[in-house]
């Protein structure tokens, strides 16, 4: 798949630019047509604005230092103290349902029991997966994770205990259960579009931040922040805005009434939205001390976990070798591109007079891949810029990608410490053969 590139002249500043039919004309030089900038508010404005701001600060902090940043710090340091807080908060809760169940009286074993049930309801939930149709068990691929052992040993981190093959171009690490399994989550349509260097990049990038102090995936943390988000929701929920509009409104429930009656009923009504509105205030103030809480641990947590993602980029360079995690990086801006095409098969799929290949998984990751790798340079960078201008990250955990892209190419070059050669690459993709079948059917929805 080749694109026949044209050479084009740009209206705004008359530079000539190529240009591919299949992806939108830009212009390099003053970025014409660059992609359209969604309207903001004020508010969302000054908040992408902070969060920019932050984000750069922590890339310039750590650019001037050859390491990946202090494990300990004021900004972890304050995370464990307002975690423990939570926890300390939790735990009196318990403590005082328990002292007013044994009093004897019926009043106090009420309330014993509501904050007992409080107390059940904001239980933290450890993440444990028993049915999963999205697991890969050891049996199902030995060499897939003899692949992820060897990428963990060389890291210092533990072995991942279940890997999880999803769609998507996601890929995640997760500690589950009591016992704190380690779960990698693999999304197909980046593993396809990745070469196998590329991948040993990705594993060690995500198993790194076993060898790396993530505050979001240390359970203490991690507790506290469900904890604060069962809370929000119990004071918050989310159709509170709902209980603020009045049901006079609606006419239409009068037109049976007689006239004394419609005036009890929109008096009733209307003493009825009254009370609403001032047990949402009331909400309101309950929750602002939870507010501030989750507002400030999740800032915490967020600047120490985009570190951490630093730190895990730095060892998948060490690892992978650093033209392979940039590169890997690098197709983080493709992610569009990858959806897109997906799109469009899933598209063609529910057609009933487009041919089905016999074998739809393999000609649904092979074209992936050949799409994606045919995407011309003027086509990548303009993506690059894009990225840039919008702050684009995986998640509001993770830096920009365009920053992490940056940060690694300052660093020194590193080479691979397990080369992909090394690695039976064949033997893997028989054992994916099954979880390529079955996200291709969730992808074309067939």
């Amino acid at each position: 798949m080749t694109d026949s590139i044209a050479t084009r002249t740009c209206p705004r500043c008359g530079a000539a630019f190529d240009s591919s039919p299949r992806f939108s004309e830009w212009c390099p030089s003053c970025e014409w047509n660059l992609g359209a900038e969604p309207p903001l508010g004020w508010r969302e404005a000054r908040r992408r604005s902070r969060a920019r701001a932050r984000a750069e600060g922590l890339y310039e902090r750590l650019a001037a230092s050859t390491v990946g940043g202090r494990r300990w710090n004021v900004g972890r340091l304050a995370a464990l103290a307002l975690a423990s807080l939570v926890h300390l908060v939790t735990l009196a809760v318990v403590v005082c349902s328990l002292w007013l169940l044994l009093t004897g009286r019926l009043v106090f074993i009420v309330l014993g029991l509501v904050g007992l049930g409080l107390a059940y309801l904001l239980r933290p939930r450890l993440g444990g997966r028993r049915d999963d149709p999205a697991l890969v068990t050891r049996e199902q691929a030995p060499q897939l994770y003899a692949l992820t052992d060897r990428v963990a040993e060389a890291l210092g981190a533990r072995r991942p205990d279940r890997i999880r093959m999803q769609s998507g171009y996601r890929t995640g690490y997760a500690r589950l259960g009591v016992r704190q399994q380690v779960e990698l989550t693999l999304g197909m349509t980046l593993w396809t579009v990745l070469t196998p260097q590329e991948r040993i990049a990705l594993l060690a990038q995500e198993l790194g931040h076993g060898a790396t102090w993530d505050p979001r995936r240390g359970l203490w943390l991690r507790v506290a922040l469900e904890t604060l988000d069962a809370w929000h929701n119990l004071l918050m929920p989310g159709s509170g805005d709902e209980l603020m509009v009045s049901r006079i409104e609606r006419s239409s429930q009068y037109d049976a009434l007689p006239g004394g009656g419609v005036l009890r009923q929109m008096n009733a009504n209307t003493q009825k939205a009254l009370l609403e509105e001032l047990s949402l205030r009331l909400l309101l103030v309950c929750a602002l001390p939870v507010q501030l809480a989750r507002r400030g641990l999740y800032r915490l947590v967020r600047s120490g976990s985009q570190q951490a993602e630093y730190q895990a980029d730095d060892l998948a360079a060490r690892v992978g070798s650093s033209t392979a995690t940039k590169a890997m990086l690098d197709a983080l801006f493709l992610d569009e591109t990858a959806t897109a095409y997906l799109r469009k098969q899933r598209a063609l799929a529910g057609h009933r007079a487009a041919a089905r290949p016999a074998d739809i998984a393999q000609a649904l990751w092979n074209g992936l891949a050949e799409y994606v790798d045919s995407v011309p340079d003027i086509e990548r960078e303009r993506r690059r810029r894009l990225a840039a201008r919008e702050a684009a990250a995986v998640d509001a955990w993770h830096p920009p990608t365009h920053l992490r892209v940056r940060l690694r190419a300052q660093r020194p070059e590193q080479s691979a410490a397990l080369l992909a050669d090394t690695v039976d690459w064949t033997a893997i993709h028989a054992e994916l053969e099954d979880a390529r079948w079955r996200v291709a059917i969730l992808v074309l929805g067939i």
